[in-house]
């Protein structure tokens, strides 16, 4: 008897690109980013930052360009 997991070489990444793919499709106005060993998920066309540290995204933020409030 063969291992039947053995057929798709990695099993569960395999998976879990199915799983973001469908997800994409399903809910197209938003962003979908894999942090780790979780998924951020943002308004289409949010900016998203990520560092390792918090001082490091603050500065990312503050080269941001901001865009004015709603009119």
């Amino acid at each position: 008897m063969t291992d039947p997991g053995a057929a798709v070489p990695g099993g569960a990444p395999a998976r879990d690109d199915l799983t973001a793919r469908v997800f994409r499709a399903l809910y197209a106005q938003f962003d979908l980013h894999h942090v780790g060993e979780i998924y951020v998920v943002t308004p289409k066309g949010t900016p998203c930052f990520t560092a390792p540290s918090l001082g490091e995204i603050a500065r990312q933020v503050s080269h941001h360009e901001h865009p004015g409030p709603p009119a």
